[in-house]
């Protein structure tokens, strides 16, 4: 289900001509750490290379105006039929957008109008079709939590844009200390482009991670895409409309570790609260005008659509990039040169919530018994900054979990030289963390593990009543595991022995 073009499979090259000049472009980036959208448009010839399941040209050319001609504002959606599932997904841009500050929302004056026939006939997506996704997210979603979308107004309703007005009259506002000390936490001048992200939530690597790829997706569309009601320019300029944007979050959930990520898009503005806005009348009416862009869900990303079935790709150029990114955003360095006598660093993911590995601590202290030449740390990821845990990765040989998010931290161990060991509760056999794996050239090992179900219910409360809050999931999710002693020992120490052999150690096996 990965990008066909993009991947090389099972070790063998096998791409299209468009892949293959993607490819070459791509690979020259590969260990730069410090470039902007604007490096990477140069350097790939004005978009990089997309991880959609579909190609940014099929969005580009399933692309529907949906504001009727009389309407003042613009609203074009960019739709693409995902090959795998056949459902639609879509990203949209929004052109001559006001912030209401009555209404804490942006204001598009447009009416939406029904497709034609022939719109139809091409498999074109009417608006009010466009879907959500899970966790509340989606452009459906983002229109209702930050975009009020109505008709042509009379000249006498619509809303003054004060700041606007009061310039041109020679006049200022006045505002009290607490109101300027607000504005001064903020922004203080508007921007043209508004990103508005709704998320899945703020912890979850896996999660948050895949919505930075989708939202890459939906800038690839737009820097491809001509705009006819613009001078036929794109819709998204790179360089010009980099710095002139803004990152507005429209969900209620505290930051999380991976929220300075989302200044990737916008590098010149911290990302900002819709309330926020709202809160700051002189800067609200200033936002005239201006454009909001809706990007792809984060759910709609190819690697989640990979996650129950093993993909038949090993490599995939723009992973690499995208690491390369995140690790020069953190300033995380490449860690020295492993030596022939040095140990194997083994790091397990240490979960504190839910499926925690029964007996671990014993198992660990007998595993460093029986092995003179591992190095073994038990990491709970959750309790420290980001940057420290892609620090750790990057010096861990070895990886090992009970199936999670924090096994997504196997993206960013050093590339072809590795090992990834999965403990999935039984009955569960999902493939996101073995294709993880071998995206980044790492061997993978998976055993499946008992269910403990003793405690369900308080657990669930533990976790903040997450079942009722997102939906029913799989019991498993709050269950404890449990592995024989034996077994546990036979997958990672096969895994660390691998590992031998690579050209760096000079360890036996036995």
């Amino acid at each position: 289900m990965l990008v066909p073009g993009y991947c090389l499979q099972r070790r063998v090259v096998r791409f299209t001509g468009a892949g293959l000049v993607v490819l070459c472009l791509t690979l020259g980036l590969l260990y730069s750490f410090q470039y902007d959208l604007s490096t990477w448009n140069r350097a790939v010839g004005g978009f990089p290379p997309s991880l959609s399941s579909s190609p940014p040209e099929d969005f580009r050319d399933h692309a529907v105006a949906y504001c009727s001609p009389d309407s003042s504002s613009g609203l074009t959606c960019f739709h693409s039929r995902n090959p795998g599932n056949g459902e639609t997904d879509s990203t949209c841009f929004g052109r001559g957008a006001d912030f209401d500050v009555q209404s804490g929302k942006f204001s598009l004056e447009c009416d939406i109008r029904s497709l034609s026939s022939e719109e139809s006939d091409r498999g074109l997506v009417a608006f009010e079709s466009i879907r959500s996704y899970w966790y509340e997210t989606g452009p459906p979603e983002i229109f209702k939590a930050g975009v009020h979308i109505h008709a042509p107004q009379a000249a006498a309703e619509k809303p003054r844009h004060e700041n606007a007005d009061n310039a041109a009259d020679g006049e200022s506002e006045t505002h009290d200390a607490e109101s300027q000390d607000a504005e001064a936490a903020v922004i203080e001048t508007a921007p043209k482009n508004f990103l508005l992200l709704k998320r899945e939530g703020e912890s979850n690597p896996w999660h948050c991670l895949l919505e930075i790829f989708s939202a890459w997706i939906s800038f690839d569309v737009l820097r491809i895409s001509r705009d006819p009601t613009n001078q036929d320019l794109p819709f998204f300029r790179v360089p010009d409309d980099v710095s002139d944007t803004q990152v507005v979050i429209l969900d209620d959930r505290e930051d999380g570790p991976y929220f300075d990520l989302w200044t990737l898009f916008a590098s010149a503005r911290k990302p900002v609260r819709l309330r926020q806005l709202a809160e700051q009348p002189k800067l609200a009416n200033a936002i005239h005008q201006a454009n909001i862009i809706v990007p792809l869900a984060g759910s709609s990303n190819p690697m989640w659509k990979d996650d129950v079935e093993e993909a038949n790709c090993y490599s995939m150029p723009l992973v690499s990039v995208f690491v390369q990114r995140v690790l020069g955003f953190y300033q995380v360095p490449d860690p020295a040169p492993r030596k022939a006598d040095d140990p194997v660093t083994v790091t397990f993911v240490d979960r504190t919530g839910s499926r925690r590995l029964v007996d671990q601590s014993s198992m660990f202290e007998e595993l460093k018994k029986r092995n003179p030449h591992i190095f073994f740390q038990a990491i709970d990821f959750g309790a420290i900054p980001f940057s420290e845990q892609l620090a750790i990765v990057r010096n861990t040989d070895l990886l090992v979990g009970v199936h999670g998010a924090g096994l997504t931290h196997s993206l960013f161990m050093r590339e072809d030289a590795g090992a990834v060991v999965e403990i999935q509760p039984e009955g569960v056999n999902y493939r996101m963390f073995r294709n993880c794996a071998h995206l980044r050239g790492s061997g993978y090992y998976r055993v499946h593990a008992k269910e403990i179900k003793e405690g369900e219910e308080s657990r669930a409360l533990e976790e903040g009543q997450s079942a009722k809050r997102h939906g029913k999931r799989g019991d498993w999710h709050f269950h404890d595991v449990q592995i024989e002693p034996e077994r546990f020992f036979d997958v990672v120490e096969a895994a660390a022995k691998s590992l031998y052999g690579n050209g760096v150690w000079d360890y036996d096996v036995n």
